[in-house]
């Protein structure tokens, strides 16, 4: 069991969610975040990381199958590049303060896998 974080501030979950409907770009994301949550998402898969300096955060924000739609969208209108689909897909598989859990679960755990390789 991994130690929790105190509540993240209004702004930084606010900030987490608008990253989550790909409305923030990461390096904002980086600054708002840092020195809570350092993260490395360039390379391959076994090199990216999200690290916590002190546990997990408690109220983590919710990733739906409509987000997971709407950033594949952006890729195919050519509003993101498949890069950025990708450090945002790793993002969100490796932070603890995103949850897929419910009905799409695995749906969409099976998504973000697949843009991640």
């Amino acid at each position: 069991m991994h130690p929790e974080l105190p509540d993240l501030s209004e702004y930084q979950l606010d900030c987490l969610q608008r990253f989550g409907r790909f409305e923030l770009p990461i390096e904002t994301l980086r600054k708002v975040l840092a020195p809570l949550v350092t993260f490395t998402l360039d390379g391959p898969a076994t090199h990216q990381t999200v690290k916590y300096s002190a546990g997990i955060p408690k109220n983590r924000v919710k990733v739906t199958r409509a987000d997971m739609d709407s950033a594949i969208e952006k890729v195919r209108t050519g509003e993101i590049t498949q890069r950025q689909l990708q450090q945002w897909a790793s993002m969100l598989l490796l932070n603890d303060a995103f949850d897929w859990s419910g009905e799409d679960e695995d749906a969409i755990a099976d998504m973000l896998a697949d843009l991640t390789s």
